[in-house]
């Protein structure tokens, strides 16, 4: 049976120390042209997708946005509920961060919910616009601990080149 061999293919992935499949996934994103020279880093990354990983394969949707910009971002899935409203209060965020003298998870929600509370907006209806502009889609562990790993320069960024392309209508 095909799907109880994945389901336990997905059990043993969870159980597994990060660094026992740190050679297996560094080969993975190597052979789709990703190269990572930090292992501490690729292994803080593993420990944050093995979850979502069924089989090896999926270790490089699940991790690739770590080290490498996504060439698409799923702007359909923004589009529909976007508003001037959202422009400004990523606007805002980016100043916001910019000015972050810490870059940890725990600081960058709070700072996020703050200025979604300030904007009266529902921290639910810009989170999901956050992680796509950071991952690509709607897939991927916190989006905080993304924006920590992946670091304060390159999370302005990817927002503000998602911004960008929003307002250009693409």
């Amino acid at each position: 049976d095909y799907e109880k061999a994945k389901w336990f293919n997905q059990e043993w992935i969870k159980k597994l120390d990060g660094s026992a499949l740190l050679p297996k996934v560094r080969e993975i994103l190597a052979v789709n042209g990703i190269e990572v020279a930090d292992l501490a880093l690729l292994g803080k990354v593993i420990e944050l997708v093995k979850d979502r990983c069924t089989l090896l394969p999926d270790f490089y949707e699940q991790s690739s946005y770590f080290f490498a910009t996504p060439q698409v971002i799923d702007l359909a899935a923004i589009q529909p509920k976007w508003n001037e409203i959202k422009t400004l209060f990523f606007q805002e965020v980016i100043r916001n961060y910019q000015l972050a003298a810490i870059w940890e998870a725990h600081d960058l929600e709070n700072n996020f919910k703050e200025i979604a509370a300030a904007n009266q907006l529902k921290p639910g209806e810009v989170m999901l616009p956050l992680r796509i502009m950071l991952v690509g889609g709607k897939f991927g562990p916190g989006v905080f601990d993304i924006a920590q790993i992946i670091g304060k320069n390159e999370t302005i960024k990817r927002i503000e080149n998602t911004l960008k392309q929003l307002s250009s209508g693409h």
